[in-house]
């Protein structure tokens, strides 16, 4: 892949509203996907998770 087909897929992405742009991704369901996921609310966000809950000595 040359770096102006990168910037063409950018500026393809941008043209149809995209905020990010993952050229070598042909399954833009992956992409959509993903975005959801990290997107939606967890039900533990309001506390740490308990591996995070440790005590570390030095």
């Amino acid at each position: 892949m040359e770096a102006g087909d990168l910037v063409d897929a950018a500026l393809a992405g941008l043209g149809k509203g995209e905020t990010i742009t993952n050229p070598p991704l042909a399954d833009e369901a992956l992409w959509t996907a993903y975005a959801d996921a990290r997107l939606a609310p967890h039900p533990s966000e309001s506390q740490v998770a308990a591996r995070y809950r440790q005590t570390v000595t030095a």
